[in-house]
């Protein structure tokens, strides 16, 4: 692509990106936009070119697979854009997105599902795919969340992106209180996926998601009970197969007890932060701080720490272990969530 967009020649192409075109000439057309929506100047182009992006968008669902594959191509280049995102949000319901993304027979689920994941970084595309689904006869977020678990749904797709597009979601109360819902088993799917070895995408959006889903103090109490059971799941990836005292090992979750000397933890330091994140979400209350003490967190993290070499991540674990040995609160500030900085605490404005 040249440095320089022709907009004489691409404003000509327009009128044959419409539906009814001529199937060759609206190939020949959405094959140039492919190449524009690459390029940086070709990016800038269409950001101020909004009726493009529509067209482009629209053939999506072209019934010639050939140009609905080239079409979600151009739409997930576009979609790494915020700009350009924030066109499709305005211009679309994402409902029919969704649906394409879970149907079984699609093999272009994986392109549509990382769409999604890009579509709903923000609140706003957070927001507009749950109101669009919110009373949609063809999918639901209980379905997605179906989908994504059931790693045989579509053969001709892995779907991992819907993960970190989950976790996008998450970033919403509503969407959380759905995933938490007591009388589904809904969050307990996903939490397996912690220590999938064959996607960092599934596995850290999982994790993500889990983050996310700890924030809500309510909901502590659940996630740490028999119920869920969260906590060998957010301790497991961060383990080693370290040598421990038999009293140590006795007070661990039963599969954290006796791992086999060659236990390796996640290789991601990204997705080890975010686990040590949800642990100290899980802190905030002075029973999930308890239950962490009967469960002898502690000794699985200081063995962490002595293995880590990530600064930030090192940093965080230390946090948590200060959180855990720490004297509790006293009475009336068992929940540091809750607890309100005196104004002659606080730092001055900036």
């Amino acid at each position: 692509m040249a440095d320089q967009v022709d907009e004489k020649t691409i404003k000509e192409l327009l009128p044959f990106l419409d539906v009814n075109s001529r199937e060759d000439v609206k190939y020949f057309a959405l094959d140039y936009f492919v190449g524009l929506t690459g390029s940086e100047t070709g990016k800038v182009f269409l950001r101020n070119h909004k009726d493009f992006v529509i067209k482009v968008t629209q053939l999506t669902r072209d019934l010639n697979t050939q140009i609905s594959k080239l079409a979600l191509t151009a739409v997930l280049n576009l979609t790494a854009e915020l700009p350009i995102a924030e066109i499709i949000l305005e211009n679309f319901n994402l409902e029919d997105f969704v649906a394409y993304t879970l149907d079984p027979e699609n093999d272009d689920a994986d392109k549509s599902a990382a769409i999604l994941m890009n579509l709903t970084r923000t609140e706003q595309g957070a927001k507009k795919l749950t109101s669009d689904i919110s009373s949609s006869q063809k999918c639901s977020l209980y379905q997605i969340v179906d989908v994504f678990c059931k790693m045989d749904h579509n053969p001709k797709a892995n779907l991992h992106y819907l993960a970190p597009m989950l976790s996008n979601l998450t970033q919403l109360r509503e969407v959380r209180d759905v995933l938490m819902d007591r009388e589904r088993c809904i969050v307990q799917k996903m939490l397996p996926f912690t220590t999938y070895e064959g996607s960092i995408t599934r596995r850290g959006g999982v994790v993500a998601t889990l983050k996310n889903c700890c924030f809500d103090t309510e909901h502590h109490d659940w996630l740490l009970g028999e119920e869920v059971d969260i906590l060998p799941y957010l301790l497991l990836p961060l383990a080693g197969g370290e040598e421990l005292d038999e009293d140590d090992m006795e007070k661990l979750p039963v599969d954290l007890q006796y791992l086999d000397e060659n236990k390796q933890r996640d290789q991601d330091p990204d997705i080890r932060k975010m686990l040590l994140e949800a642990l100290s979400q899980l802190c905030a209350t002075d029973n999930g701080r308890k239950v962490m003490r009967d469960k002898n967190v502690y000794v699985i993290l200081r063995e962490f720490h002595k293995w880590e070499k990530d600064e930030e991540v090192s940093n965080a674990c230390l946090n948590l272990i200060e959180i855990l040995i720490a004297d509790e609160p006293q009475k009336g500030m068992e929940n540091l969530k809750e607890v309100v900085i005196p104004d002659s605490f606080k730092p001055p404005d900036s």
